[in-house]
């Protein structure tokens, strides 16, 4: 909740905008000539979930005005936030290692460590962006269908 309500609502989320802009630049360059473009897509998409799921919130935080327990619902949320969006940074920066790793084993010239160690951040890029980015969308998904059922259950059912 220290995130959303301090870092992002408080700020008028200043320094998330600053983060998707650097992010954005990443997704739309061209480092690595192509052979980046799937990883840098699935991070573009991530952005774009993490961004929805803020979005989201911030109407729950607003309606609330309206409807007091609208406010539940962004609680409910906060952590799913919170995780989305290292997995969104984590994502991102495997990227730009990723396209680092292949301009040092386009120039050649390495030792085996070194080329063993730069493959493996490829590696690493790729099978992130292909196994965990892909779940930021379901998390978004439930973040956009909340509702306040569980609220709504009388104490004396826990």
């Amino acid at each position: 909740m220290d995130l959303f309500f301090r870092k992002i609502v408080k700020d008028n989320g200043q320094a998330l905008t600053v983060l998707a802009t650097q992010i954005n630049e990443t997704v739309a360059a061209d480092g690595g000539n192509g052979r980046l473009k799937q990883e840098r897509a699935a991070v573009g998409q991530a952005l774009a979930d993490v961004q929805g799921m803020v979005g989201t919130l911030v109407g729950f935080l607003m309606s609330s005005q309206e409807e007091r327990r609208n406010v539940y619902k962004v609680g409910l949320n906060t952590s799913r936030l919170l995780l989305s969006l290292v997995d969104l940074v984590v994502g991102w920066l495997l990227v730009r290692q990723a396209e680092v790793a292949l301009g040092a084993l386009d120039a050649g010239g390495l030792k085996p460590a070194d080329e063993a160690f730069y493959t493996g951040k490829l590696a690493a890029a790729r099978f992130y962006t292909q196994t965990v980015l892909p779940e930021l969308t379901a998390r978004r998904t439930v973040v956009e269908t909340t509702n306040l059922d569980l609220m709504d259950i009388p104490e004396e059912a826990f």
